[in-house]
């Protein structure tokens, strides 16, 4: 069972491995506290799987190696950028304190990866009417005019003009300023009018009113823009193959023993010593030969002299 599995895990490495086109930025073989280790560093993109980059058993320099273990190591980018971002709200009256209670002084910006604060910019607010529509109201004026002799509509004018309208006369409030006595009667002597003009008239008024603010902040956006991967496999030595020697015969021996450095020094002082006597043994026969002639040659002479005598 345990075969199996060792055998299938090598067939998704040998298949992964085939997708793998990534190119380590790093290779290291060491040997740490007794443990033979080939160490490959690859820096990929961050969708890239890791999967893909380990390899099947392979051998290098007389090891086996087998993965072991990876390490993983984010790199990180901290992007900042200035942001400014508009709304839009609708109030129903344009002073200030009024648009200022529907607008935050800060505001969370989120989008696209970047987050941050963003403050709202008073210089920027601006106010405009949403719309207009008419509206209808009575206009009026009130005017006075003093020390009138009677009581009669004539001493008072019949129009008064406001805001360049001309407003007609609606009523007259009379009131005495002065009295005489006639007889033993007080009569009114000078009278007051107090005169009511008025009008129907229209204004063009607003519907509402549209805010336009613009909030500015400094917003980050916290990338992931690459990943290390430290990967170790572990190697076994590769066992050297003993291949077995049959007995040698007889001759092979002889010519083993022969050739070996011992027997050779021996024969070659043998063989050194042989023809040292062999020379001295010819240079004593020379001599012995030379001697043999010499006294032949004396005997010869004898002979001869002998002969003479006689």
């Amino acid at each position: 069972m345990k075969k199996a599995i060792v055998s299938l895990m090598t067939c998704v490495l040998l298949t992964t491995s085939a997708f793998a086109a990534e190119i380590p930025t790093d290779v290291t073989v060491q040997n740490l506290n007794g443990s033979q280790q080939y160490i490959k560093t690859f820096t990929i993109a961050p969708h890239t799987d890791p999967v893909a980059l380990m390899e099947a058993p392979f051998d290098h320099e007389g090891y086996t190696y087998t993965y072991s273990s990876m390490v993983k190591e984010e790199h990180h980018n901290n992007d900042k950028r200035v942001q400014e971002e508009v709304v839009v709200i609708e109030t129903a009256k344009k002073d200030l304190s009024a648009v200022l209670a529907h607008l935050s002084p800060t505001l969370q910006y989120a989008e696209d990866g970047y987050t941050g604060t963003l403050t709202l910019d008073h210089t920027t607010i601006t106010t405009e009417a949403a719309g207009y529509t008419n509206k209808s109201y009575t206009m009026t004026e009130t005017k006075e005019v003093d020390n009138l002799a009677s009581n009669d509509l004539s001493y008072v004018p019949s129009t008064a003009i406001k805001e360049g309208k001309t407003l007609p006369l609606a009523s007259v409030d009379w009131q005495v300023q002065a009295t005489s006595l006639v007889g033993d009667v007080l009569v009114p002597s000078a009278y007051k009018a107090v005169a009511t003009y008025s009008s129907q008239a229209s204004y063009s008024a607003a519907t509402g009113y549209i805010t336009t603010a613009t909030y500015v902040g400094e917003v980050s956006k916290n990338s992931m823009d690459s990943i290390t991967y430290t990967i170790t496999y572990v190697g076994e030595e590769i066992p050297i193959p003993v291949v077995p020697t049959a007995e040698p015969t007889i001759a092979e021996a002889i010519v083993a023993v022969a050739e070996s450095p011992l027997v050779l020094g021996w024969l070659s002082v043998v063989l050194f010593n042989t023809l040292l006597t062999m020379i001295m043994a010819h240079r004593q026969n020379k001599k012995y030969n030379n001697l043999i002639k010499q006294t032949q040659k004396q005997k010869r002479r004898a002979t001869n002299n002998e002969i003479a005598k006689k």
